[in-house]
């Protein structure tokens, strides 16, 4: 069994691949192969005004990879205001994040890796995003609004660069120094011309993709600014903790149809953003697909260049840390990387029982 640590991840895992590899699982979930359960999260306590423990799990399993996922997210969170606006804000006391999931052999039931989830998080966030454009966005996309500038505005950012030709990206964070920074950061890094900008308007005004990857608990655009053509991603959700949403009802109501990584997650993480909209009868669940319907052709998808289209990534699925998983310990093997542990530490024995002719349940 390896251990394998966040640096190693990030040298191994290159957006390109693990874009296909998310493709290859949405698609195998659509088709009922590839399975997700929804995933669960809590607080202690439950007061969002106060910092607190915050579980985050996710399970799920993409056969052909042979791999089974469990992921398992241990922090401290509390829901602040700043500037005005709501915003979750994350606490590392020891400069560390507890992040981390295992990797099973579906052959076996054998654990084979314990991989840490930070920079992979992002990643795989990510090219999931460039999975979604890639089948969404109009092919002749030039003009990015991003709002955000953190590590997952960051992915985002690139997983679109690699499935369009992007020419030109506006930025907007509340921060003046980060969205600078970022500019000039990712201007070099992806070799696209970025532009910081004021306020959130000047991101969408004439934007063919609109991303938003911020820590906003509210929205952080007016859903009336949209354009026709536009496809707009958000990856802030309600979670069974927390009440989030970085889209509007305007957003959802003017979009042509809604697509979201699981549709189960958002009844069963009571993700009322959307869920209310729909009670109230502003339209039905058949303006809502997920995004592995659209892969295998279950769903239509962009029928007209005006259309706006809404993809809410509603929900981090055990498939994705399945298979970018596999990618990752296959990578590692190859490479020599990550740190061997005995692998019956991880299991107990049953040599006793076995002899004796019993197949006892765990």
């Amino acid at each position: 069994m390896l251990l394998i640590s966040d640096s190693e991840v990030k040298q191994v895992l290159k957006m390109p691949e693990c874009i296909e590899a998310m493709e290859r699982a949405f698609a195998e979930e659509a088709r009922g192969i590839a399975v997700s359960s929804p995933r669960v999260r809590y607080k202690v306590p439950p007061d969002l005004d106060k910092p607190g423990y915050m579980a985050n799990i996710i399970p799920g399993a993409v056969p052909s990879f042979g791999v089974a996922a469990l992921r398992y997210d241990s922090t401290i969170v509390q829901e602040r205001v700043v500037g005005g606006s709501k915003r979750m804000d994350f606490r590392y006391p020891a400069n560390r994040s507890w992040g981390f999931f295992m990797l099973f052999s579906l052959e076996s039931g054998e654990p084979l890796a314990l991989i840490h989830d930070f920079g992979l998080s992002a990643i795989r966030v990510g090219a999931t995003t460039g999975v979604a454009h890639r089948v969404l966005s109009r092919k002749d996309s030039r003009v990015v609004g991003l709002l955000g500038s953190g590590s997952e505005a960051r992915r985002n950012l690139e997983a679109i660069c690699c499935v369009r030709k992007i020419e030109k990206v506006r930025v907007y964070s509340p921060d003046k120094a980060h969205r600078e920074q970022f500019a000039q950061e990712t201007s070099k890094w992806l070799d696209v011309e970025v532009q910081p900008v004021a306020g959130p308007e000047a991101v969408i005004k004439g934007a063919d993709i609109v991303m938003s990857a911020t820590n906003s608990s509210e929205p952080v655009f007016d859903g009336n600014w949209l354009e026709p053509g536009q496809l707009v991603t958000t990856i802030a959700n309600t979670d069974g903790v927390h009440r989030r949403t970085e889209a509007d009802s305007a957003t959802m109501i003017r979009s042509d149809f809604i697509v979201l990584n699981n549709r189960q997650t958002a009844i069963t993480n009571q993700q009322r953003e959307l869920l209310d909209l729909i009670e109230e009868g502003k339209f039905g669940w058949d303006k809502v697909c997920e995004l592995g319907e659209l892969l295998i052709g279950k769903h239509p998808g962009r029928t007209s260049a005006e259309q706006i289209i809404f993809y809410k990534s509603n929900t981090g699925v055990g498939i994705q840390f399945a298979a970018a998983g596999a990618l990752i310990y296959e990578a590692c093997r190859k490479a020599g990387l990550g740190r061997e542990l005995p692998t019956e530490w991880f299991g107990a024995d049953l040599s006793e029982w076995t002899a004796k002719g019993f197949q006892p349940a765990p």
